[in-house]
């Protein structure tokens, strides 16, 4: 047993019925969470149910639970995160660093002997590869459409949780989606904890003042703490201690731990997100405005496309200047940006509002988007699946998610029409 094998049993959940703990607490896979090729832990946002309580966070596997103090786990604070510690052999008791044992599963134990001779190199992630190009065009465009659907009706149940958290205030519902998007899959979470810890009316005070704005941002994600590396983070940690008593912060906010920074394109540093953020606030202070005038997807595009001057123009991280670079958006950065918050948005304020005219905008935005080129888009593509624009490339996310990874062929009109004989 290896942990490429153990992952693969845990992503498909390949258990026994009820299984438990190493401390007989019962345990229920909601979600197995999202592989992560990064620095943490093993599979980001999981879901699982120990007894009654659910519980939302990391996964980290081992094949021995010793393995976890081998690999100084314990002494890095982005494993702290981890709510299910699975392992093969359970040789050891783990504690987080307060002293509370971190929950366990021992997979040896609750395993089908079958699945111990996995091996992930012969595994297709699609079951159906071998015979998927003899399905007709047309019963393939037939599950795109029902995926496409359903992806975006996720999005739009995502951004509405969002507005009511939010009491209908649709200025910071889109300011903490935006967010959340800048953080992009890796820091996803840091970005949105940090929106919802400073609200975008307070950050507007300060759209006159780029260093207000800045040291807002900074201070409240962590980035300012000691050592100061240079004069302009000491500029901003002053600023921030200001701003700090003004309006009476609490101290316990993000750490620098709680951010990705490693095997990370100095572009996608969170340093330069933030300070991207930081510009886009400032100079349109009514972006949901704009979204919903605008009908050109290049034009609302351009407004992302504002370049960082200054001392970004010259630094990724605090006291480390590099060479002059390249600091406005990506194109990709802004097609995430586009199919995660500007669509969804519309599609939101459309159903809420009911103004079918915004919906329909998104749509068309949608078909408008160059196909993204990701593991799974590639996935359906090598198989002759043609993917042209971000409808089909979101379709076929919602389809590898909710149908192949989880072995739902019945489910599937691709697989019924294997399955079933006519």
């Amino acid at each position: 047993m290896n942990e490429l094998n153990m992952a693969v049993i845990w992503k498909n959940r390949r258990l026994q019925q009820n299984p438990q703990l190493t401390s007989g607490e019962s345990i229920q896979i909601i979600s197995p969470g999202i592989e992560n090729s990064h620095a943490g832990a093993d599979f980001q946002h999981a879901r699982i149910r120990i007894n009654e309580l659910e519980w939302i966070g990391a996964v980290e596997l081992h094949v021995k639970s010793s393995d976890w103090l081998l690999h100084r786990h314990d002494a890095d604070k982005s494993y702290e995160n981890v709510i299910l510690h699975v392992v093969w052999e359970d040789n050891q008791i783990i504690q987080y660093e307060a002293g509370k044992p971190i929950p366990t599963l021992c997979l040896s134990k609750w395993v089908k002997k079958d699945e111990v001779e996995i091996s992930p190199a012969s595994q297709h992630p699609l079951a159906c590869h071998a015979i998927f190009e003899s399905v007709s065009l047309d019963i393939k465009t037939d599950m795109i459409s029902q995926m496409i659907q359903a992806r975006m009706h996720g999005k739009y149940n995502d951004m509405r949780k969002i507005l009511i958290e939010n009491k209908g205030d649709w200025e910071e519902a889109f300011y903490i989606s935006l967010a959340k998007s800048f953080g992009f899959s890796l820091n996803a979470e840091p970005m949105l904890r940090l929106a919802r810890s400073l609200p975008l009316k307070l950050i507007l005070l300060y759209r006159d003042r780029h260093v207000g704005i800045e040291a807002a941002l900074f201070g409240i994600a962590g980035l300012l703490e000691e050592p100061i590396q240079d004069e302009y983070q000491f500029e901003l940690r002053r600023e921030y201690i200001h701003l700090k008593k003004k309006h009476a912060w609490p101290e316990s906010h993000l750490q620098k731990s709680d951010w990705k920074m490693l095997r990370l394109r100095p572009a996608n540093f969170p340093q330069i997100r933030l300070a991207q953020f930081a510009e886009i606030i400032r100079a349109n202070c009514a972006l949901i405005s704009l979204l919903l005038e605008m009908q050109e997807l290049k034009t609302i595009q351009q407004l992302f496309e504002i370049p960082l001057e200054g001392y970004w123009g010259n630094h990724v991280q605090f006291g480390k200047k590099s060479a002059p670079h390249h600091t406005r958006l990506g194109a990709s950065a802004v097609q995430s940006i586009c199919i995660n918050t500007l669509i969804p948005m519309l599609i939101c304020y459309s159903r809420e509002r009911n103004q079918p005219q915004y919906e329909q905008k998104a749509w068309r935005w949608l078909a408008e988007l160059h196909g993204e080129n990701n593991q799974i888009t590639r996935y359906f593509s090598s198989l002759g699946l043609p993917i042209k624009t971000a409808r089909e490339s979101q379709a076929c996310i919602h389809w590898y998610r909710h149908y192949c990874e989880k072995k739902k062929c019945l489910q599937c009109t691709v697989g019924q029409a294997i399955l079933t004989p006519t």
